[in-house]
């Protein structure tokens, strides 16, 4: 979470800095304009603020009105030098979250930020252009406040009001469902189905009658009628998933529904109709080239009346943090952790890191790392990247992660056996039991983890 000090004491800015940096994106101004400024460049939602600057004793009440005209759910807490109580007490009716009494007791400051950011996580984020999350469904935000990802809001707004045919592509694991289930969700049909359905994770001979359904007698075994998923999306949204895997055969049928919603069940003579809308996605950069297209051109300019392309996570900027901050809030809930957070080493490696599986990695090596973690703090050896993304360590960094996933390693391969484990690695037990010590590993959470 990004904390904006303004505060014209250097000394009390750099004091609160050191004490705040390992739990907060510290920002920092000196002043009424460059804090007014800062907060409206960055979005800041949490701000410590001196009600004396500029040398005027109530300059930050002010500031107070200007922050909350911006945005209202910012909680700021007042630094005061003064110890007259109506000062204080006038800032909480402006609207400040608490205040505080120079000089600054940085134990008590913890806590009111504590409580702030709490209180921020339960309110419930605006849905406009501009925010950093764009809801998708009642239990799922998109996340993102680069510029391509306001880009992407902004047409998921526009496309939310149309029934335009929509392609989405971009690399896997960068939110392409979601992306989609945030039009729908937007949209008018948002109270029928949503049915997904990804084209190459079901066999070619069943691709078919899933999406049309078949008739009674159709094959072997088809004792009754079924309805496809055309069908069971009726008034609603079908998600054609990884569309470039969809056999040639099978887009010619599907480029039919798209012209009149009209469709033929397997083994049926008779048409019916459908008012489905068609969101398609792939990660394939080539579905249209002469020599091998994966999809028919006249499907594809059909699928292909709007693109949304979404951004691999590497070129999303601060993105990354903000994404890793709210799997980090969604886990303390989800694994009862709740002081679970990330060391500023973590948060440094989040943005070297390339991300080739993208959003969808970053989840899992964060679960992951949630369960293996000592005092439920997410340390760079927690996330088992490879060696090579750690940059920036010291040769004793370096060494001691090698270890420690070496380690791990060997506890697998003696299938989490002491005595299998010191074998293999050509060491006592003794010395690997004090090397498990040192590293601060948990057999039984990483057993667990394997399973």
């Amino acid at each position: 979470m990004k904390l904006l000090i303004i505060e014209d004491n250097h000394g009390l800015r750099e004091q609160m800095k050191w004490a705040l940096h390992e739990d907060y994106t510290i920002l920092e101004a000196s002043s009424a304009d460059s804090g007014i400024k800062k907060f409206t460049d960055n979005g800041c939602r949490l701000v410590c603020l001196d009600l004396g600057l500029d040398n005027i004793p109530d300059k930050g009440l002010d500031i107070i009105d200007a922050l909350l005209h911006k945005d209202r759910k910012t909680k700021i807490i007042i630094i005061t030098a003064h110890s007259d109580e109506s000062l204080g007490n006038e800032a909480i009716r402006r609207g400040a979250f608490d205040y505080l009494r120079k000089p600054v007791n940085i134990d008590e400051l913890k806590i009111i930020l504590e409580r702030a950011g709490r209180l921020l996580e339960l309110e419930e984020p605006d849905i406009a252009a501009g925010e950093t999350n764009f809801k998708s469904g009642p239990d799922f935000n998109i996340i993102g406040e680069c510029e391509v990802m306001q880009k992407v809001f902004r047409s998921i707004e526009r496309l939310s009001q149309t029934d335009v045919t929509v392609l989405i592509t971009g690399e896997s694991g960068t939110g392409k469902e979601l992306c989609a289930r945030a039009i729908h969700f937007h949209s008018s049909r948002n109270s029928a189905p949503f049915v997904p359905i990804n084209c190459g994770a079901i066999p070619e001979t069943l691709l078919e009658s899933e999406l049309f359904g078949y008739a009674k007698g159709a094959f072997t075994g088809a004792q009754n009628n079924k309805k496809g998923l055309i069908e069971s999306a009726n008034n609603g949204t079908l998600f054609l998933d990884e569309i470039g895997d969809m056999p040639q055969q099978l887009q010619a049928k599907l480029l039919r529904f798209l012209e009149d919603r009209k469709y033929q069940r397997l083994g049926d003579v008779s048409f019916y109709q459908a008012d489905v809308r068609i969101i398609a996605a792939t990660n394939r950069k080539d579905l249209v080239i002469e020599d091998n297209p994966s999809i028919r051109s006249d499907l594809y300019y059909r699928l292909c009346e709007y693109e949304i392309y979404l951004p691999p996570l590497r070129e999303r900027g601060n993105d990354i943090l903000l994404i890793a901050q709210a799997v980090i809030v969604r886990n303390r809930e989800r694994f009862n952790l709740p002081k679970l957070k990330l060391s500023s080493r973590t948060t440094q490696l989040l943005q070297q890191y390339p991300w080739p599986g993208n959003v969808r990695e970053l989840e899992n090596k964060l679960s992951r790392a949630a369960l293996s973690c000592v005092n439920q703090v997410i340390e760079p050896e927690d996330l088992q990247l490879p060696v090579e993304s750690y940059n920036n360590l010291t040769l004793k960094e370096a060494k001691d992660l090698f270890e420690k996933n070496f380690i791990i390693n060997a506890l697998r391969q003696g299938n989490y056996t002491i005595a299998a484990a010191a074998r293999g690695i050509g060491v006592s037990r003794p010395t690997l039991y004090d090397m498990i010590k040192k590293h601060g590993i948990t057999i039984k959470k990483e057993a667990r983890l394997l399973k």
